[in-house]
């Protein structure tokens, strides 16, 4: 079971390269990749830095502690799925953004 968590709205949004919201005791980080939302987990798994404060580059964002490479739309990690980062289904409604949540 989901439910659609409001996360704010899209001009609220502090993108350097990646916004940072909380939902519940998470940390998640939003991009927007050629018009599209993503939305993943915030912290790099291997060092704990946020992701939001990467680079982001074709579709991924490059952790700026150790240079691992997230896809943002699978979470992914060019260093093996041991490292990978989950993602959350993220939708717009009337300018503002929601993410997809398990209850």
């Amino acid at each position: 079971m989901t439910r659609w968590i409001d996360v704010g709205t899209i001009d609220g949004l502090q993108l350097n390269p990646g916004a940072q919201v909380k939902i519940e005791d998470t940390w998640l980080a939003l991009f927007q990749v050629d018009g599209t939302w993503r939305a993943i987990d915030n912290l790099c798994p291997h060092a704990g830095a946020p992701l939001c404060d990467g680079t982001q580059m074709q579709g991924k964002i490059i952790c700026y502690l150790h240079c691992w490479e997230f896809d943002l739309e699978t979470g992914a990690c060019d260093v093996g799925s041991d490292w990978n980062v989950r993602t959350y289904p993220i939708r717009e409604r009337d300018g503002r953004l929601e993410v997809e949540w398990p209850e």
